[in-house]
């Protein structure tokens, strides 16, 4: 017998649907945190599987996408104890996560050099920064939220938003450099 509270049958079909579409952000949040197949989809199945455990915790009007990226992330720090690892791509879920739609060969080419440019420079990044560059920049969540997901201040969020960013550009900006003089 559980002590959890029980949701009603309307309650777990809206709860459901509403992690079903989610699940593409999930991926691609997991997919920039580990770049692993295997890890990608054991870390989205282990977050479905705790929300749905814990679906009787979720505040109704606070936002349910926030709330699902927050168990992933603190899922991810428990598999890794917060370590920071290099992480490898993986060119075949690159490919799927990427995947261009339409468009001109050349148009292709330029999108593909464009996303692994800013994939390295990305993996760069120390996690802290990724991570809130990712969310807020990326996943569009506010401040807030960003700051609710890593479970620090809102300051921290500024400040890892800011000096990510600027890592960011600097990574950018001396790989564009080094491209100009090859030429």
């Amino acid at each position: 017998m559980t002590d959890r509270p029980v949701l009603s049958e309307e309650e777990q079909r809206r709860f459901t649907q509403a992690l079903l579409e989610h699940l593409d952000a999930l991926h691609s949040f997991a997919w920039w945190l580990t770049h692993r197949r295997e890890e990608i989809e054991e870390l989205v199945q282990e977050t479905c599987l705790r929300a749905l455990r814990f679906a009787h915790q979720f505040q109704p009007g606070t936002n349910f996408k926030a709330w699902l990226f927050s168990i992933l992330k603190h899922e991810w720090f428990r598999r890794t104890g917060l370590a920071r690892r290099e992480v490898q791509s993986d060119p075949a879920l690159d490919d799927e996560v990427f995947r261009c739609q339409g468009g001109t060969p050349e148009a292709e080419v330029i999108k593909s050099a464009l996303r692994e440019d800013l994939d390295a420079a990305l993996r760069r990044l120390p996690e802290e920064y990724r991570s809130a560059v990712l969310l807020f920049d990326l996943h569009g969540f506010s401040l807030k939220e960003t700051a609710e997901i890593l479970d620090v201040p809102d300051g921290t969020v500024k400040s890892r938003l800011s000096r990510g960013r600027q890592m960011l550009r600097a990574s950018l900006v001396a790989y564009t450099e080094s491209k100009s003089r090859e030429q």
